[in-house]
């Protein structure tokens, strides 16, 4: 066994049994069976574990999340994102983001302003959305944090962040109360794998996308038609994949 490994059995104690060829939590004051949503507040129960953490799953929303005692520092986070090679130069990278647009100026037409939400080090969606016309600003927690106060946009998106969020109904609001009314909300995040429209523990155990340990929150069409109904927004397209919008109906 690895040092590593060594210390995170002897760090949690007795809290693993071992049932079959499977590690699973039990009960202790430290990592509870049954925890609160952080996003619903609704009673979330361990769903499975993997990649030395735990995961819950909220029967309401559907939201899967990774307990905050498993949540890397914030100077790892930071580590992590700049590993990512996020520059106009990789043309896989624009492309993303392109079709992305391209769906945004098909269903949410006369778009004029915008927000992104979450960008990154590197601002391209930014630069790609400019060049079709659509003035944006730029907020992210870790390198852009002057967050626009008492602005409204056109169009709010953020593109694989939402699966970072360390409290995702806080900064969920804060990207929604930056939409204007009839404004639109677009979030790119891989969906969680379904079998029959059902949460599977071994379809999410092989899932790659859980594996990054900056991911911690994962979502479903559940999990988006839950908020829309809390915030009074409507789902207008959804590709039950990676990428949903929102309108909001105030």
């Amino acid at each position: 066994m690895s040092l590593e490994k060594a210390q995170f059995c002897d760090y949690i104690g007795q809290a693993l049994i071992i049932k079959g060829n499977q590690r699973r939590f039990a009960p202790s004051p430290s990592y509870p069976e049954i925890m609160n949503c952080p996003l619903c507040d609704t009673q979330a129960n361990i769903f499975t574990t993997g990649e030395n953490r735990q995961y819950q799953l909220c029967n309401l929303c559907g939201l899967i999340f990774v307990l905050p005692e498993f949540h890397i520092p914030t100077e790892s986070e930071i580590a992590r994102y700049r590993e990512h090679e996020n520059s106009l130069d990789n043309e896989g990278y624009v492309e993303m983001f392109m079709k992305k647009i391209n769906l945004v100026k098909k269903h949410c037409p006369q778009i004029k302003t915008a927000l992104d939400f979450g960008c990154g080090y590197e601002p391209v969606l930014k630069a790609l959305l400019e060049k079709e016309g659509i003035k944006t600003e730029i907020f992210d927690s870790n390198f852009f944090p002057d967050f626009p106060k008492n602005k409204t946009f056109d169009l709010v998106i953020s593109t694989e962040t939402f699966e970072h969020f360390k409290n995702p109904i806080k900064d969920i609001r804060q990207a929604a109360s930056c939409v204007s009314p009839t404004g639109f909300l677009a979030v790119m995040t891989r969906f969680y794998p379904l079998e029959k429209e059902i949460p599977c523990e071994e379809s999410f155990s092989k899932w790659y996308y859980k594996r990054d340990p900056t991911h911690i929150v994962f979502y479903t069409s559940k999990t988006f038609e839950w908020l829309a109904r809390e915030m009074g927004f409507k789902i207008i397209y959804n590709d039950q994949f990676d990428f949903v919008l929102l309108q909001n109906l105030i």
